[in-house]
């Protein structure tokens, strides 16, 4: 059988899971975890995506998150080897840790994605094993779960400071003060009666929505391969410059001092979100080490500035520019 189509595009939400190899554990013990977590946190500033929910299991993971950029390969091939080197140092093990490639779908924004996030959240408390007891028993150990974003969501504990559960929190609507305990109320539902499985409507192996969800991925799928070609020739042309010389550049294509164009509140607003988006596509620096490079602006505003600054400009355009600047 053929491989699912991994489609990659700006604001495409995924549902995403990673298990362990031959079925071995991936988190032996909270250590483990912790630093999953840490790398969760910093992959997220690096790779500019908004993590909605997760739960990390013995043998596996789930992950809802959202790409800003085309970039879920890239993101999650970091995450993912970054974590076995530190696994197979820590337990001196080698070796693959997890079963092949990971698993996706996209999921489309509104009852699809607050139904999975339900799904998600009470995986702690699903099957043979973990599903043993009454409902107040597993409500009881589904709250006290701590390696699940469940617990910030529910309002039982502070939040992990880089969720992003505002989309999910707002689908099922109300006042916002408490909207927290509507969706604690929304997933301990589930201990209560079966809930159906949003595994069940995947199509292709590769998306959950409905049909004109569906249908937009089909036209997206037809132009991929057009799309991947002129990705990989921008980003060819982007890899040519350092950062200090990516400034130099955009300076002089603006006519501005290349020191002015770095300092915070300095002229050249358009230039600078310019300089920031080519470095970005460079590839060599995070979004937080772009922010140093100007003056010390943080990572969530420079990846608001290059998503407003690519939106300006179709595949063809930013070819364009990017190379006119290559040679100015």
């Amino acid at each position: 059988m053929a491989r699912p189509l991994r489609v990659e595009f700006e604001e495409a939400i995924y549902h995403l899971c990673g298990r362990g190899n031959a079925r071995q554990a991936i988190f032996r013990d909270d250590p483990d975890r912790a630093r999953f977590v840490e790398m969760l946190e910093r992959s997220a500033q690096r790779f500019d995506v908004a993590i909605f929910c997760f739960v990390l299991m013995g043998n596996h993971f789930h992950l809802v998150a959202q790409t800003h950029r085309p970039n879920l390969g890239r993101w999650m091939h970091w995450l993912l080897v970054s974590y076995t080197v530190f696994f197979n140092r820590r337990h001196h093990s080698s070796g693959h840790l997890f079963q092949g490639r990971y698993k996706s779908f996209l999921v489309q924004e509104g009852e699809y994605l607050l139904s999975l996030s339900r799904y998600v959240h009470l995986n702690p408390v699903r099957g043979v094993s973990l599903g043993r007891g009454d409902p107040s028993q597993r409500r009881a150990r589904l709250r006290r779960f701590k390696w699940s974003s469940y617990p910030g969501y529910a309002g039982l504990s502070r939040p992990f400071p880089f969720v992003k559960d505002e989309m999910v929190l707002g689908e099922l609507g109300g006042a916002k003060r408490s909207e927290r305990l509507r969706y604690r109320r929304f997933v301990e539902e589930g201990l209560l009666r079966e809930i159906e499985n949003p595994f069940a409507a995947v199509r292709w192996q590769a998306a959950l929505g409905d049909e004109s969800f569906i249908q937009k991925l089909r036209d997206r799928v037809k132009g991929l391969h057009k799309e991947r070609r002129e990705i990989t020739s921008l980003r060819r042309v982007a890899h040519k410059a350092e950062p200090h010389a990516i400034l130099q550049r955009v300076a002089k294509k603006y006519k501005l001092d290349a020191r002015q164009l770095a300092e915070r509140g300095g002229r050249g607003l358009r230039a600078r979100n310019v300089a920031m988006w080519m470095i970005w596509e460079s590839g060599g620096q995070s979004l937080r080490e772009i922010g140093e490079i100007f003056g010390g602006i943080d990572y969530a505003a420079v990846g608001q500035r290059i998503r407003r600054t690519r939106l300006q400009y179709n595949s063809k355009a930013a070819h364009k520019l990017i190379e006119e600047m290559s040679n100015v």
